[in-house]
């Protein structure tokens, strides 16, 4: 009985290490990135999109100040304020969860 507990545990084991593989695998192709990378993913689209730092600011509608300010602090920048900024990437949702603790 006890070799039976022990060869159910380990599928389970496994099955929770293929669930974890498989929702890495959707993260990675939902294109998700942490805010850290904020000032980068913005500096890409205004280059990918061949505009100014002042367009995407008319787009995001926000002023150059409260995007600097982003780039500097975004852990302490307003949600809607992140929000206004992705949303210019296209269709972003905010999404809150923790650091990898590794």
């Amino acid at each position: 009985m006890k070799s039976h507990i022990t060869e159910l545990k380990q599928q389970v084991h496994a099955l929770l290490r293929e669930i974890e593989r498989i929702e890495a695998k959707e993260l990675e192709e939902k294109e998700s990135f942490p805010l850290a990378e904020l000032k980068e993913r913005v500096t890409q689209y205004v280059k990918e999109n061949d505009i100014t730092i002042d367009t995407f600011c008319d787009l995001a509608m926000i002023s150059k100040t409260t995007l600097y300010a982003a780039f500097n602090s975004p852990s302490s920048t307003k949600c809607s304020t992140i929000e206004s900024i992705i949303a210019v990437f296209g269709n972003y949702t905010l999404y809150v969860g923790r650091t990898d603790a590794r």
